[in-house]
């Protein structure tokens, strides 16, 4: 028995077409943001083989070519926690999404606001 395990993982991306809803005083604009990269960062404790405790951190970022940097358009937050016995797991969830705040627009992100979700998630091997 295991009583202490800890993982983490790092995760580069992007995605070519990425729809956003830019949200200005009095007005709903839906642009399409082009090459739009992300950076993941996840982590888990696992205690004593059966509970599990972690948390994750995504940004999408989108190139300024004017200034060859990167600004934010979109910041999704994770917690989790829940049991994990054999091919079972039961859990909590909660998300949060919050959207960038830069070059002047109120929000760049697809969406914003939090939801929760309890689950059991049955898994197998092939």
């Amino acid at each position: 028995m295991n009583w202490l395990i800890l993982l983490y993982f790092i995760e580069l991306g992007y995605s070519p077409f990425y729809n956003s809803l830019n949200v200005l005083p009095n007005t709903y604009e839906q642009i399409l943001n082009e090459n739009v990269y992300y950076i993941e960062f996840d982590a888990e404790v696992i205690l004593l083989d059966y509970i599990f405790i972690g948390g994750a951190f995504k940004t999408f970022i989108q190139p300024n070519n004017r200034d060859y940097d990167f600004f934010p358009i979109e910041n999704n937050y994770l917690f989790k926690t829940g049991l994990r016995y054999k091919k079972l797991e039961a859990g909590f969830r909660h998300l949060y999404i919050h959207p960038g705040l830069s070059s002047g627009v109120v929000s760049q992100g697809q969406s914003f606001g939090a939801y929760e979700e309890f689950y059991i998630r049955i898994s197998s091997e092939f």
